[in-house]
């Protein structure tokens, strides 16, 4: 553009002449070059699908310093109207990237008017100054050692990278919400100015990114202090009471604009260095809040559930709050903290119950045990009854190790249905093998009720699902063999 068509840089200084609040005026503009991708064209229409427009000066913002592009509405005199979707700059030029919307064409010299999405912009805005207080509350909490490694703001959220060699903790994070919020509520007013870069650079306490090349004038952004302040005053470390840092992005003009700021995100992205992701305006960080306070909900509804229908919504509460990505990260690792809690009780609560049943089981092994021996026959069915919740088949189990210690003689059957199942658990004895088979009997058993099993001619079991099938069960097993 420079040696070919001549051309003199974009003058884009009007993309700081804007209301934060998201207000702003269109301006007058000429097309000095347009490109299509490959070559640079005289004139471009809706079938040139994508290209770029060259003006000689325009109020978007380029995607630089982390700050995602503008998006604008061109007009030429003629009605013709450009979409600009992308704005990106090279080497001083602006390129305005878009498609040309409806009929008729757009050529080099037009005039034409050129309208921000100051809507979206003033959410973009919102999200930068934030990363600004972020860096701040940053140091604040966790030390002076702390550099930006990267940024991204747009209209969505925000996301900050940082050197931090391990994951930030729980109550650190909520300090840093906390501050950032604090910051938020005091009414910062934002103020800007190109200075010198060695003036610039004596400002106390000031930020700047490690490594980057900044130009001659740089432009401050102080939230809180005057520029005057900052330049006329050596002695006060500025940079550790508030944000001050060169940037060349737009911003609020007052920090009540931002909102709210809610944490979504912290993770490591390489070594030595940390990522965090958060929204910041009313509609996204109540949304936020409120998808939160859903699942705060669910998580208060858990603590009256107990035994398995608990172990299940505790691993479906852990999966959902881990998965969502929309949801406040302090209340998230606080409602995961208290699902641990959850899982703790009930382990604890689980063994209790299980030693419980257990007991009761054995003291029901021992009174059927009592009762089969004074019984007469070969054969003897009794009910075992834990209590609700119980594992049927374990409890058989034991029921069965304790009858056989007292009848020793006679095949037993034992059934249960307490648990929620219908268990069946059979043994005979050495010396009635050949004559009676657990197998074939807890096989006729469980074809009566539809249920399955297995085992051999000296201990078998099964189960059915449906437990209020046990009168119909225990009546086949009475009527073996």
């Amino acid at each position: 553009l420079i040696k070919g068509l001549k051309l003199t840089a974009t003058d884009d200084s009007l993309k700081y002449n804007w209301d934060s609040k998201g207000e702003g005026s269109e301006h007058d503009a000429k097309i000095l070059a347009i490109y299509d991708g490959k070559d640079f064209i005289e004139k471009c229409s809706s079938s040139t699908e994508v290209c770029g427009l060259v003006l000689d000066k325009t109020c978007c913002y380029a995607e630089q310093g982390g700050q995602t592009f503008d998006t604008a509405e061109i007009k030429s005199a003629s009605g013709v109207e450009f979409s600009v979707d992308d704005a990106q700059k090279y080497a001083g030029y602006v390129l305005h990237v878009g498609t040309v919307a409806g009929k008729g064409e757009l050529k080099v010299g037009d005039k034409v008017t050129l309208k921000v999405d100051f809507t979206r912009r003033a959410l973009v805005a919102k999200n930068h100054t934030a990363t600004h207080i972020l860096n701040f509350a940053l140091r604040e909490v966790l030390g002076g050692k702390v550099d930006q490694k990267g940024s991204l703001v747009d209209e969505g959220k925000l996301r900050f990278d940082f050197s931090h060699n391990k994951p930030v903790e729980v109550e650190e994070m909520r300090r840093i919400e906390e501050i950032c919020n604090q910051e938020i509520q005091k009414a910062h007013v934002i103020h800007f100015r190109d200075v010198a870069l060695k003036k610039a650079e004596a400002i106390n306490g000031l930020r700047a990114v490690f490594g980057e090349k900044y130009p001659d004038p740089v432009r401050v952004v102080s939230v809180g202090p005057t520029i005057d302040n900052l330049l006329g005053d050596s002695n006060t470390a500025w940079g550790a009471q508030h944000s001050i840092e060169f940037c060349g992005g737009t911003h609020v003009q007052n920090t009540t604009e931002i909102y709210k700021f809610v944490l979504l995100l912290e993770e490591g992205i390489a070594k030595g260095v940390r990522r965090i992701v958060a929204v910041t305006g009313p509609q996204a960080a109540v949304e936020a809040t409120l998808k939160s306070k859903a699942l705060r909900a669910e998580v208060d509804e858990a603590r009256t559930l107990s035994g398995a229908l608990l172990d299940k919504r505790i691993a479906d509460l852990r999966k959902n709050v881990g998965e969502d990505k929309e949801v406040s990260l302090i209340m998230k690792k606080d409602m995961l903290t208290e699902l641990d809690g959850l899982k703790v009780g009930q382990l604890k609560a689980g063994k209790e119950a299980s030693k419980e049943f257990e007991r009761r089981a054995r003291e029901a092994g021992e009174r059927l045990g009592r009762e089969a021996s004074a019984a007469g026959g070969k054969t003897f069915v009794g009910i075992v009854d834990a209590g609700d919740g119980c594992d049927d088949a374990k409890c058989l189990g034991f029921a069965m190790e304790v009858a056989l210690k007292a009848c020793s003689d006679k095949a037993l059957m034992l059934l249960s249905n307490a648990g929620g199942k219908l268990a069946v658990l059979a043994s005979v004895p050495k010396a009635l093998v050949g004559e009676l088979s657990a197998k074939a009997w807890s096989s006729k058993v469980l074809d009566a009720v539809g249920g399955k099993g297995g085992g051999k001619d000296d201990r078998a079991q099964g189960q059915a699902a449906d437990p209020a099938k046990l009168d119909a069960a225990v009546a086949t097993a009475k009527s073996y063999p």
